[in-house]
């Protein structure tokens, strides 16, 4: 699977980069939504860190709505009506189809818009996320960097998060175990 990061706060991009540089499947790229779409209209999935209710007015998910149409946030709701009784789990996600053909998983780091108080949403949400795409054979995918806006994460510790969850994901398909090094978040 081919994964793009999409980091348009270029001190965001810059981390991220650096954090992932021995991962050659993975492209860090420093654009906006929008631009990243035209320049790369092969993507086939597109993911949303909007929020429990999916929300998609702002921010990232905006610039998506944009995209896809204002009238998809709608599917997304409804979704998460019939799926999750009004209210998607923080850190889970589902895959949709969407206009354009291309699909989006929806992948909420928050209930609503806020800061995140555990940074380890990061690591679950982008676990999911991963998840997902392979149980649906997502062939390309541009991921947000999770938590590093609106949730307050500091860039070091969303990119680090957000690579641990991508190794622990690649070692399993290996049959491998990774195990998730808690005290290097949470020190005693």
């Amino acid at each position: 699977m081919n994964i793009y990061i999409l980091a348009k706060n270029y001190s965001t991009f810059k981390v991220l980069q650096t954090t992932f540089k021995l991962y050659r499947e993975i492209k860090v790229i420093n654009l906006d939504f929008l631009t990243f779409m035209e320049n790369y209209p092969d993507v086939e999935c597109i993911v949303s860190p909007a929020n429990s209710y999916g929300m998609m007015d702002g921010g990232y998910d905006a610039a998506i709505s944009d995209y896809l149409g204002w009238d998809f946030q709608e599917k997304v709701q409804d979704y998460i009506k019939e799926n999750y009784y009004g209210e998607q789990i923080v850190g889970t996600s589902f895959i949709l189809k969407a206009p354009k053909n291309k699909k989006l998983i929806h992948t909420p780091t928050m209930i609503i818009p806020s800061t995140i108080n555990d940074k380890l949403i990061v690591y679950t949400s982008m676990r999911s996320t991963l998840i997902c795409a392979l149980q649906n054979n997502v062939k390309s995918i541009v991921i947000p960097p999770f938590g590093m806006g609106t949730g307050g994460i500091s860039d070091i510790d969303g990119a680090e998060l957000m690579l641990d969850a991508y190794k622990q994901i690649k070692n399993a398909q290996k049959g491998k175990y990774y195990y998730f090094n808690l005290d290097k978040y949470y020190p005693e």
